[in-house]
């Protein structure tokens, strides 16, 4: 049955013996390329992967209402900040199968299948992020929590997760073992970047809507990918000749490196990051003797110059610390630095660390109400003169 299951897709596939990269591949696989076509190919049931793989693609009544609900639950999880909220929304949404199924028509270069299955997302995807957005819109709760944050800066660890999960989901589907979908359902997290963009569209914020767009996008190419180099792997696409696989591997290439290229400058960004905070907590932390704490840093990479707040507990204050601080801090971020520093005294007795943290984070809340009521006074300012806030 396995060795006749593959014309559900075409005859036999073309040898590419007569093009020099077909024999330098024959070449190169050798003995292993012999058993994988000979031993592992004839094992698969093409027919039942394939009919399994279209029934999951499907536009039907029960993938639009499990969408919906999926969508529902993953934007209530990203508002409240729930992440087991969130993982219920990954584990009921059926957008893996459609995905996985473009990545087969890919494979076979099925044109039909192609479309279906490019319908299929498109009217799930539309779906979500229309429902999302009409929850967010009358939901009395319209921050950006933590949940969503982290759904707006898409990075290369996210293409590679995204990869490694779509090999596994692809090989599953293949070899029958549909449980580890569940597993990958959660790892991909296909569902949550598109309530953000929903969350994004509703509040018209455009980080976040470009942001979890661009997480999306990552995620559902890559698996597409993944999911067409498993298939041909396993014996899909019989019809395809040694060219047309060439051209095949080559847009796989370009699509994988234009999503690799600017996820790769996303992640070194984000290391950069993480290492300005680590020399500024070091810059700081020798201003002051080694009994001083840094209670709370924040730095506003998008400013320019870049502005860094900082609180510190201390049995001795420092006059100068702020103005050698900055300078220093300029010199090892490369960057124009303007710090604003905060010192509170701390004794050596018990209890006196804590009441200084009670003190630093009682002016800190001080601090945000005066810049709460002042962009509001700013506000009411504009309404008046008839001119934008800033």
């Amino acid at each position: 049955m396995s060795q006749s299951a593959p014309a559900a897709r075409g005859p036999a596939p073309a040898s590419g013996g007569g093009s020099r990269l077909g024999r330098f591949a024959a070449r190169l696989t050798g003995p292993l390329g012999s058993w994988w076509r000979g031993s592992v190919i004839p094992g698969i049931e093409h027919r039942a992967v394939i009919a399994k793989v279209d029934d999951e693609a499907s536009l039907t009544p029960r993938y639009a209402f499990m969408i919906l609900m999926s969508a529902g639950i993953a934007v209530l999880g990203l508002l409240l900040s729930s992440p087991a909220v969130v993982i219920g929304a990954m584990l009921i949404s059926p957008l893996m199968g459609p995905i996985i199924g473009l990545g087969f028509g890919i494979a076979t270069i099925d044109g039909n299948e192609i479309r279906r299955t490019a319908m299929t997302l498109a009217a799930g995807i539309v779906m979500a992020v229309l429902f999302t957005a009409l929850v967010v819109f009358f939901s009395p709760i319209k921050d950006v929590t933590s949940e969503i944050a982290a759904r707006t800066r898409p990075n290369l660890f996210d293409l590679l997760v995204a990869l490694f999960s779509a090999l596994a989901g692809a090989y599953a589907m293949i070899r029958g073992r549909e449980g580890t979908i569940v597993g990958v359902a959660i790892a991909t997290a296909l569902m949550p970047p598109l309530a953000t963009v929903g969350f994004g569209l509703a509040t018209l914020n455009a980080t976040v809507f470009f942001g979890a767009l661009l997480l999306f996008v990552t995620n559902l190419m890559t698996i597409a990918i993944a999911a067409a180099v498993m298939a041909r792997l396993y014996g899909f696409g019989p019809k395809l000749t040694s060219r047309q696989s060439g051209m095949q591997a080559g847009v796989i290439i370009v699509v994988f490196l234009a999503l690799a290229i600017p996820l790769g400058y996303s992640l070194s960004q984000i290391a950069w990051e993480a290492r300005a905070q680590r020399q500024a907590r070091e810059v700081l932390a020798e201003q002051f003797p080694r009994q001083a704490k840094i209670d709370q840093l924040d730095i506003d990479f998008a400013g320019d110059p870049l502005t860094i707040r900082a609180t510190v507990l201390t049995p001795q204050f420092r006059s100068r610390a702020a103005a050698l601080g900055e300078a220093r801090l300029a010199k090892a971020l490369g960057r124009p630095v303007k710090l604003s520093l905060d010192q509170f005294r701390v004794g050596t007795a018990a209890g006196d660390a804590e009441a200084a943290q009670l003190a630093s984070a009682s002016a800190s809340a001080a601090s945000l109400k005066e810049r709460e009521n002042a962009a509001m006074v700013g506000r009411e300012l504009a309404l008046l003169a008839g001119v934008p806030a800033e």
